[in-house]
């Protein structure tokens, strides 16, 4: 394993830091009667699954070789996860769940959720109703139980690509060959 300098580039030379300014990525869900509670606000813990999905679809978007091999000898564990909520959702509103990666240190990655309320398809802003965190730990299968291990070096581009700071992830090995490729005369 290796610890990645902020120097860094992918296997096609970009730059696998980003800059603190992005978009991240962005899911839109239109709230159906399935996500609300008996008297008619979203139900708290839809917000929560929410997370989960725009999480799982930026990784299949950002780290296809990843995601395709599930149930693989590495796992990205949730080690917690939170959402504060500042205003209802209610049936038929349009919201937009914003992921980006603030950091990747060692085994752990940061993961930050906004939702908003917007008037449609592809509203860059709205209301901001929710924010929510989780923290990814890094893990690989020993026999019957996972242990704390070194990042893909797919996913961690795919965290710089939402914004990370990856000055201090821990890679895997296949990673220092690439890099070390780049660096010779």
């Amino acid at each position: 394993m290796t610890h990645l300098d902020s120097q860094a580039a992918a296997s096609d030379g970009t730059p696998l830091a980003s800059s603190a300014e992005t978009d991240g990525f962005t899911i839109e869900h239109v709230v159906t009667a399935g996500d609300t509670s008996a008297v008619g606000p979203v139900y708290y813990a839809r917000l929560i699954d929410w997370q989960g999905r725009c999480r799982e679809q930026a990784g299949m978007a950002g780290a296809p070789v990843f995601s395709s091999d599930i149930s693989g000898e590495h796992a990205m564990l949730t080690r917690s996860c939170s959402c504060e909520y500042e205003r209802e959702l209610w049936f038929g509103d349009q919201v937009a769940i914003r992921l980006t990666v603030p950091w990747v240190r060692l085994h752990l990655m940061k993961g930050e959720f906004r939702f908003y309320r917007i008037t449609g398809p592809g509203d860059p802003g709205g209301e901001l109703v929710a924010r929510g965190e989780q923290i990814w730990a890094s893990a690989h299968r020993a026999g019957d139980h996972y242990e704390p291990g070194p990042w893909p070096a797919e996913l961690v581009r795919c965290a710089a690509r939402l914004g990370a700071d990856v000055s201090r992830a821990q890679i895997a090995e296949p990673y220092r060959a690439v890099h070390r490729s780049e660096e010779a005369p």
